[in-house]
């Protein structure tokens, strides 16, 4: 049986409508390390910002359009997960910007991750990966 053909090669975005554009770009910008990679302002009046992780061809796409109404995630509805390094050194800076963790650190056998809150209320987690010796 042939295999279908692939629609789809690249995901290239992830959008989230926020509130508070300045604020949110701040925290993924200045908490998370993520660069700014261009602002538009659309068709149709939404101010946008995309972000993206060094790395990463994946960009974050930050919206904030005031006449679709506030925002209100729910819980547990969405998070985004990014890989950080050194989950110790993580936590440090993340007490010391004076951003709580949600839940964790939980390790597993390959891994330890931890949640934050991002604003308007998008779950991060956090994911430090562990490997075999000699990986």
């Amino acid at each position: 049986m042939a295999s279908p053909s692939l629609l789809v090669s690249r995901l290239l975005h992830v959008r989230m409508r926020v509130n508070d554009l300045e604020r949110t770009v701040a925290f993924y910008r200045d908490i998370l390390g993520l660069t700014e990679t261009r602002r538009i302002i659309s068709p149709r009046g939404s101010k946008i910002a995309y972000l993206k992780v060094l790395g990463s061809e994946t960009e974050l796409e930050i919206t904030e359009y005031k006449a679709s109404g506030t925002v209100s995630v729910p819980p547990d509805l969405v998070h985004l997960a990014f890989r950080v390094e050194d989950m110790d050194q993580t936590l440090k800076r993340l007490k010391d910007l004076g951003v709580p963790v949600t839940d964790g650190p939980t390790e597993t056998e390959n891994s330890v991750f931890a949640f934050i809150d991002a604003p308007e209320g998008y779950e991060i987690e956090l994911i430090a990966h562990r490997f075999p010796a000699g990986r």
